[in-house]
């Protein structure tokens, strides 16, 4: 057997039995580090950028990003969504029905993630700047023009 093809077996046997043995328990799968959201009516897009380890990186790099999912699952169980893009540095998820028009306002009430994040810039229609929030456990109470 080549050397080169037998250092590719072990490599990826390695990727595949060790995928989040890296790090401690809360950076095994993915460490998100910003979410941006922006609302759009009573939906809201979710870009966020996570860091993952070396070891997931290559699973992922190998075998898609389905080995993300029980983590996005996990963050955002309280929320209806679809995924747009998901890949090894980050992904994009359109949050259905998250806020209300009532009186022509747009009314979000505050939904638990399920963890902490570290920033997170909110948009809204009705404003040119992102308000930051820092080491947050939920969307904040937003309202805003329709």
């Amino acid at each position: 057997m080549d050397k080169s093809l037998l250092i590719i077996i072990l490599g990826v046997l390695l990727a595949i039995a060790l995928p989040f043995s890296l790090g401690d328990t809360e950076k095994r799968s993915l460490d998100i580090t910003e979410v941006t959201i922006n609302f759009e009516k009573t939906d809201a897009i979710f870009t966020f950028h996570y860091e993952l380890g070396t070891l997931p990186k290559v699973y992922v790099l190998l075998f898609g990003s389905k080995s993300l999912d029980p983590k996005i699952q996990t963050i955002f169980a309280d929320f209806q969504y679809e995924v747009i893009r998901i890949d090894e540095n980050g992904a994009i998820l359109r949050m259905k029905n998250i806020s209300r028009l009532e009186k022509g306002y747009y009314l979000h009430d505050s939904m638990k993630f399920g963890e902490k994040l570290r920033t997170v810039y909110i948009m809204t229609p009705d404003s040119s700047r992102p308000k930051e929030y820092s080491n947050i456990n939920s969307t904040p109470n937003i309202f805003y023009r329709s």
